[in-house]
Parts: structure tokens; C-alpha cells; sequence
């Protein structure tokens, strides 16, 4: 799967001697934060250490499980989310990012907690995506939960989004993100790619990652696809932010 990602306004130019504080609300789950973190980095144009954004980061995966709340059949992780993210701000973060795609569905109620912007991972992934490939069908990788709770299709209704079957859902995409999380990469991402062919079959030749789990599954071997990574979507619109110098950045959508 070819990743096709790209960046229309951070540029090496784009450079200031006084980058903001970001906060990061993460290990929901463990590798996604550092997934997140790296791409991060690797994002920014930077030269030395004094160029890189400065970060606070919170990393608790003790934080209860998104999906089994969402389905109902677990703790709701939604007082931890709002004080994890209070506590950021109380440390000094300018702004916040949650790199877990199921979280978003807790996002309207901490936004109205702080009075920081909080930088939303749909928002960022369809910045991403080219306009032209906006027109087409685009299928959304992710959670049961992401994918019931409609957090992508609700916050932008104008795309065709290609939503899993159950049945790819269940035999594919969820244990495909649960062998990211006990570390078995290897079969994870045999899991993802039967999910991207089942899926191809319909027509489908655009696709989002839209679990933080997933780019880590991803081999990107098809050069016929075009492939959005949540994850460095998230990445390079924080970076964005961190260096534009823009603090009035609103929580409300964007695009």
C-alpha cells in the first residue's frame, strides 16, 4: 500500500525561535504514542534540538478502553480523559492532541473543559487527502466502536466514506489492533492487508488509517492505493500549529 501522505503548508522554511507548547494525551495505546511522537519529530523542520517542538506529554494506558465503553461493556474512560487533559493544560500546553481515534468520540466534552484548542484527528486526516480524492470513496479503517460511533462520518458528512463490514471488522480489522498492542506486528499486518483486499474488491482505492494501531500494521506494498495515516495527519497538523505561531486556533471543525 502506497502511503501518499503529504504535507501542503509545513515547509523547512517554515521555522520559529519560539515554537508552542504542545500537549500529547497519550497511551491509548502504548506504541501508538511513541508511533505518534516519532512522526512528530520527524515532521518538523528542524536542525538542531533547539528546533523542535517542546511537548507534554501524558502517557497512562491505564486509562479504561475506549471501544468496550463505547459498546457498552466496560468503564467509561471519560472523567480520566478530561483530567488528564486538565492536568496538560495546568502544566502549560498551548494546545492538545489525543493521537487515539476511538478517544475522539469523547472530544466535545473535553474541549468545553479547557480553554486550549484541541486538534482533531478527522479534521486532520481529510486536511491531508487531496481534493480530488475527496470525491472518491474513501474507506475508513478502524475500530468497531470509531466506526459505529461515526466520529469521521459525523464530523464530515460530504465524503463518501466506505465503512468495513462487519464481518472484515471482526475477522480482520479488530484482532489486526490487537496484535499491534501485544507487539505481534507481523500478524497484524498480514490482518490489515486481507481488510484492504476485501475492501478492494468493492472499488474502493482510497483508504484512512484511522486507528493509531494500524500504521504500525501497515507495509505499504500496493502502489495502486492511496493510503492516509491518522497518525501522521495528526503529526504534521500539530506541527503546523506548534510553528505557525497561531494560538487563536478554535476546537470547532475547520474544513
Amino acid at each position: 500500500v502506497k502511503n501518499t501522505s503529504y504535507c501542503p503548508f509545513i515547509s523547512t522554511n517554515m521555522k520559529t525561535a519560539n515554537p508552542q507548547l504542545l500537549g500529547v494525551l497519550g497511551g491509548m495505546g502504548p506504541m501508538a504514542t511513541v508511533d505518534f511522537l516519532a512522526k512528530l519529530i520527524k515532521a518538523t523542520p528542524a536542525s538542531c534540538d533547539q528546533d523542535h517542538i517542546p511537548i507534554i506529554a501524558h502517557f497512562v494506558p491505564q486509562i479504561p478502553d475506549r471501544s468496550d465503553a463505547i459498546e457498552g461493556i466496560g468503564l467509561s474512560p471519560q472523567i480520566a480523559l478530561e483530567n488528564a487533559a486538565l492536568k496538560i493544560e495546568r502544566e502549560g500546553a498551548q494546545a492538545l492532541v489525543i493521537p487515539c481515534n476511538t478517544a475522539h468520540f469523547w472530544y466535545e466534552q473535553i474541549a468545553s473543559r479547557l480553554s486550549i484548542p484541541v486538534l482533531h484527528i478527522a479534521d486532520a486526516v481529510v486536511e491531508q487527502i487531496p481534493l480530488t480524492l475527496r470525491k472518491r470513496p474513501i474507506g475508513l479503517l478502524a475500530t468497531k466502536a470509531t466506526l459505529q460511533s461515526a466520529i469521521y462520518q459525523t464530523r464530515h458528512p460530504s465524503i463518501n466514506w466506505v465503512i468495513p463490514t462487519s464481518d472484515i471488522v471482526e475477522n480482520y480489522l479488530v484482532p489486526a489492533i490487537r496484535y499491534v498492542k501485544a507487539g505481534n506486528l507481523l500478524t497484524a499486518t498480514a490482518l490489515l492487508n486481507q481488510a484492504i483486499d476485501q475492501l478492494q474488491f468493492s472499488g474502493t482505492a482510497t483508504f484512512v488509517l484511522g486507528c493509531t494501531e494500524l500504521p504500525l500494521a501497515y507495509n505499504g506494498n500496493e502502489d495502486s492505493l492511496h493510503v492516509f495515516d491518522a497518525t501522521e495527519a495528526l503529526a504534521l497538523s500539530a506541527v503546523h500549529w506548534a510553528l505557525s505561531g497561531n494560538s487563536k486556533v478554535t476546537n470547532a471543525m475547520t474544513i
